[in-house]
């Protein structure tokens, strides 16, 4: 495993984070506990010693099952968001609101079983709402000394600019992968501008860039993937046939498309590190293993030369 800075902390994070969406459960169907900390524990053992999770993943059960699985690991550095209301249905709507944020942490940091949380990041921009006051109220956590950091996620670079002249945060999560790289016109370049961390999610496509689907995939039960314009109709269909060219470019280089997808995003330097998610040990070791099959600047042209062309 390779460890880097975190924008300006002092937190040296793997390149390779775990991801705990999928361990709530709501978005992705059902998942048995056990299994969910039996591989959050196994990316441990296999170096990744940073874990992003939010508080809306299952209501609070992602960050119970984190903190349960790291309880006493001093060495892990665990990242959470607030800034979603939930009931014990499912997320109700997003806000910026800053009681909402030291409550949401009080409640995370019971959760996580921590006196502290390395990185506390607002989740979602509120729509009408200036960022100004969410960001003081993240600056108040952190001066009391319930967040070591913070960051944002989710948020374009005219609120993210605002941000910056209210308080120093020291890490972005945007998505970003061969197939949404939105981030590359201005998210990047801010952040490489401003020594701020990158920690990317759906780096993966959520799972498409795996190569596990093929035509007339049916999704489970409670998994929105079934309803991602990307997994449907004509653009799923062009999506596999990206894959595909992926997987030969991969099979030339003696590493999977998991990996390949990987390396892409790691082999632009303004990244700090990718969030994956994984269900099984195997899973893990795949993503882990990608920080061993590094992108030369030629193949990353010609990785982008293969996916443009074939997008809708």
């Amino acid at each position: 495993m390779k460890y880097v800075q975190l924008g300006r902390t002092d937190l040296e994070v793997s390149q390779i984070c775990l991801g705990t969406w999928l361990y709530g459960g709501w978005w992705w169907g059902e998942v048995d506990d056990k299994a969910s900390i039996g591989a959050i524990r196994a990316a441990r053992e296999g170096g990744i010693n940073f874990f992003d999770t939010a508080d809306v993943y299952g209501g609070g059960r992602a960050e119970c099952l984190l903190g349960e699985a790291l309880e006493g690991d001093d060495e892990a550095i665990i990242a959470t968001k607030g800034g979603c209301c939930f009931d014990e249905n499912f997320y109700t709507h997003v806000t910026n609101d800053p009681a909402h944020l030291k409550k949401a942490c009080e409640d995370s940091l019971v959760r996580l079983k921590r006196d502290a949380i390395d990185l506390y990041q607002l989740h979602w921009p509120e729509e009408g709402t200036s960022v100004v006051d969410a960001v003081e109220a993240l600056r108040e956590l952190q001066e009391e000394g319930k967040i070591r950091y913070f960051g944002l996620s989710n948020f374009g670079v005219d609120a993210l600019e605002t941000a910056l002249d209210t308080a120093r945060y020291e890490s972005i999560q945007p998505e970003y992968n061969l197939l949404h790289r939105d981030a590359e016109a201005e998210i990047l370049p801010f952040c490489e501008d401003n020594e701020i961390g990158v920690i990317v999610y759906s780096p993966l496509a959520r799972g498409l860039l795996t190569g596990k689907f093929e035509s007339g995939w049916e999704f489970g039960p409670g998994d929105t993937r079934a309803e991602d314009p990307e997994f449907i109709g004509e653009r799923f269909e062009r999506n596999l046939e990206i894959v595909e060219l992926l997987k030969d470019y991969a099979e030339q280089r003696d590493c999977t498309p998991t990996q390949l997808s990987l390396a892409w995003i790691l082999a632009h330097t303004e990244v700090t590190c990718a969030i994956v998610g994984a269900r099984l040990d195997m899973q893990i070791d795949e993503s882990v293993e990608a920080i061993d099959y590094p992108l030369t600047l030629k193949e990353v042209e010609e990785i982008n030369a293969l996916v443009e062309h074939m997008r809708l």
